[in-house]
Formats: C-alpha cells, structure tokens, sequence
C-alpha cells in the first residue's frame, strides 16, 4: 500500500491583480500520494457533501509491480489510506496524461478505464470511494482494433454515461455507451458521437470530456478532418440514443499530421459550457479558453493566456471549473510551473487575475481543479518529488455564486451569516428536530460538535479565525451542509 504523509512545503506563490476586486488565498500544499513510481494525471472530485475526492494512477513495470488507480478522501485535515480502484484480475492501462476518468452521483462513485487488449470497464463505489467492487465491462475487445481512453459523466437519470475511441478497420470514432442499472451494464450498441462533425475521424490518441444535464449530453473532443485538429462539441439531446449536431469551438485551425496527446476539458456555467484546450497552430503549444451555449450551441467568445512569461512560452494540460460567474482554470507553462486564473465575473478579467506556482529546480504539471461554495480545491503532480499535492484556495473579496444547498427544503435557517465579530450564529429548524451540528475548517479539522434535540442551538464563534468555515446539519429527516463566514 502507498505510504501517506502529511507534509508542507514552500512555493513561490505570485498574484497580479485584475480587474476585480476579488483573490484567492490559498493553502501550504498537503501531500495526498507520494511514490517513486511513474504517477498519472490525478483528478479531483467533490461529494455531495463537498469533501474532496482525489483520484491518480500509478504505472506498473510489468515484471514487480501492477498498476492501479488510488482514490483518496480528504478528511480531518489529510486524505486517507488511498484504496485500489482495480480489483485482480483487472489491471488498467495508464497514460502519463491519463487513461482513466471519474464521476459522481451522490455517494456513489464511477471510475472508467482501459483494459489492455481487453476493452474498457466500469469500477464503481457506493459509499464514497471507500471500496470498490468489480469492474463491469462497457466495451469488449475489438476484434481487429481496440478501445482506448475512456472518460465519463453521470447523465440527469444518474446513471453513468462513457466515451471511448474505437479504432477498427482504418476508422477512429468516439463511441458513446449508457448505462440504465447504475453502471451494471450498458447498452449493446454504441452511437458514434463525433458523426456530426466533418471528417468522419477524430484525433487518434487525445482524451475527451463528457458533460451531461436533464436528457443532453455533451462530448468535447478534438476532430481530425483530413489533419485540421480542431475542438468540437457534439451533442444528444435523447440521452445518447444519437447525436445530431456538432459545433466547432477552436478557431485556432491547427494543420497537423499526427495526433498531439492534448485533449481538451470543459465545466458548464449557466447557459454557457466553458472549454479549456491547447492548440501549436501558433507555432507554440498555448491554451485557450472557449465557450458555447448549451442550447443552441453556438459559438462565443474565445480567450489565450499570454502571461508575464511573454509570447514564446508553451503551455498545456488545461482543467477548467465554474458554477455562476466563477471561474477557475489552471495549465502547466513552460513545462514546469502551473498557472491559476480566476474570476468571478465571467470571461471578465480571466486572462489578468493569475497565481502562479512554481518551486526551484522542481517539475509540477498535471493539474486538476474543482470549485463550490467559494472555495477552490486543486492538485497537481510535483514530478521531481514524486508527489501528488493539494491545495485549497478559499475566494475573497467580492462574493462568490454558490451552488443550491442541497435538502434546503428541511427547512433549516442559520443566522447570521457572515458572522460579525466575535459572537456566534443560531442553527434553527421549523418542521423537524435537529440530531448533530459539527463545525469544520477548510482543512476538514472538526472545531464544534453537539449533538441536540431541540428545534434551534447556538454555535459560539468567538474563538475563531475570521475565514471560512463549513457547518453539516444532521435532522430525521436529513443532512444539510452549510457555509459558514466569519468576518
């Protein structure tokens, strides 16, 4: 088993200011994984109840080890013993890049990933990543051709939805399958998601990302139509039965005759789906943000990042979150440092407001971020030290949109909030009785418990920082979480 430690290291932190008013304070790094051998591209994921989920995949030498996909739950201030994803006799094909894909529904937790000459299976966890049962298959070997890089979302039925490419007979499409038994099987025949867009193929060795609401699903992708390897976004409107439309979100028209290992990632911000992506059609390897509108999927604005580094640089490995006007998007630049832009008015000001993170004579790359009620939660691959870290950035200044509280309809009222000073807030309850209110920091560190059956309690706040803090409910009938400001 991976060893876990819990340590802080310095990092050059740098922050230019933007037109907002608005910064993100971030954390000292948490090592959530740390090995000698080769780490693929983590990812980060938040539970219903927002505790931080983080995936990474650790090659095999075919000969003393195998590889395995790690998951990990950040709780009471460092992740736990991470536990293997891949239960014998599977074993995943990792990529440096990546290779796998994860999403959730609820507590239950689906993790997509190729079998060597195999196809591609489904490993899914019903308690939150703490155990995972065996792998069920989505796509069987193909005879002549394979199936590779796989991703996956959770459609509005919550039932999980995969992409892969199929390579067979000289044509290389993205194939789209569904699931209607939360992952137990899926649908015998594959629709060919990437039809609508011209060429008939698309990049032969580059990820893609799937993103679904109510019956639409969405499936960004890097086309290949006779070598101009452009993104595109296809769409379902009937729950992947088919997709009819496409739309081509790069304006960049890289020509290029072999496939750059860069796929693209994208986050949904009201009507708007946000698409983060590298292109070299300058002559450098740079990324771009771009964005369409969900329903009628027309093209918008489109976005580079030329930063303080100047015009040659080369950056890549883009992730991008958002809920409301927020934004947050992170790459690596230059091959050793990662950027983080931010903005909580849309595109406005997302090129200017960056944090940089770099260490000396230190390789970091891989990032994946995530975003919810004011505070952003990033990893990344230290390569030199062989780590995954993680940080938190907690958004300041201006106010942040925050996603729905989920079970708002128990009724619960907290106030007041933010907290002035140094007094308190009432937790009170109109129609049930409250069971246990538990007060945590933004490292999970449980600083208020008390277990109660009346209808209201108070919670002191006189001996806290003022920050962020975060406040689960428990009722008969059901948990709420709650942001708690202390100013």
């Amino acid at each position: 088993m991976i060893k876990i430690t819990f340590v802080f290291f310095a990092c050059i932190l740098s922050s230019f200011s933007g037109v907002a008013q608005s910064t993100v304070q971030w954390s000292d790094s948490i090592v959530v994984d740390s090995t000698t051998r080769p780490i693929t591209s983590p990812r980060i994921v938040l539970l219903s109840d927002g505790t931080p989920l983080v995936t990474c995949g650790i090659n095999g030498d075919f000969v003393n080890y195998t590889s395995q996909i790690w998951c990990s739950r950040f709780e009471n201030g460092a992740f736990t013993t991470p536990v293997g994803v891949v239960q014998e006799p599977y074993e995943p094909l990792l990529y440096g890049f990546g290779g796998y894909d994860v999403a959730l529904s609820g507590s239950q937790v689906f993790i997509v990933f190729e079998q060597q000459q195999q196809g591609i299976f489904l490993a899914s966890s019903d308690d939150g990543g703490n155990t995972f049962g065996s792998p069920s298959s989505v796509q069987g070997s193909v005879a002549g051709g394979y199936a590779i890089l796989p991703s996956v979302t959770v459609d509005g039925t919550d039932n999980p939805v995969v992409s892969y490419i199929l390579h067979k007979q000289g044509e290389t499409d993205y194939m789209v399958r569904r699931s209607i038994d939360s992952g137990l099987s899926f649908n015998d025949t594959p629709v060919i998601a990437n039809a609508p867009a011209p060429g008939g193929a698309v990049c032969e060795c580059c990820t893609s990302d799937l993103l679904a609401s109510g019956d639409s699903i969405w499936l960004l992708f890097r086309n290949n139509n006779q070598d101009l390897r452009d993104i595109w976004m296809s769409r379902s409107t009937d729950l992947a039965t088919t997709f009819d439309t496409a739309t081509d979100v790069d304006a960049t028209d890289w020509q290029l005759n072999f496939c750059p290992i860069a796929g693209p990632r994208m986050a949904r911000s009201g009507d708007s789906l946000i698409t983060v992506w590298m292109s070299g059609a300058s002559g450098t390897p740079r990324v771009y943000l771009s964005t369409l509108h969900a329903g009628t999927m027309q093209g918008g604005q489109q976005l580079d990042f030329l930063t303080l580094s100047g015009p040659q640089i080369s950056q890549s490995q883009a992730d991008v979150a958002a809920v409301g006007d927020t934004i947050g998007m992170v790459f690596v630049e230059n091959g050793n440092e990662i950027l983080f832009h931010f903005s909580t008015k849309g595109l406005e000001g997302l090129n200017s407001q960056v944090n940089r993170f770099s260490v000396p004579d230190h390789t970091l790359q891989l990032p994946s971020v995530a975003f919810r009620n004011g505070v952003f939660h990033l990893v990344y691959v230290d390569a030199t030290s062989h780590q995954v870290l993680y940080r938190q950035g907690i958004l300041t200044g201006n106010s942040p949109t925050y996603e729905p509280i989920k079970g708002a309809a128990l009724g619960i009222s907290v106030f007041p909030n933010p907290v002035e000073g140094g007094g308190g807030f009432w937790v009170k309850i109109e129609s049930d009785v409250l069971q246990e209110i538990s007060l945590f920091d933004v490292f999970g560190n449980k600083i208020f418990g008390q277990k109660s059956d009346m209808s209201e309690v108070a919670v002191p706040t006189d001996h806290l920082a003022k920050g962020v803090y975060f406040l689960k409910i428990k009722t008969q009938k059901g948990e709420e979480s709650r942001k708690i400001v202390v100013q």
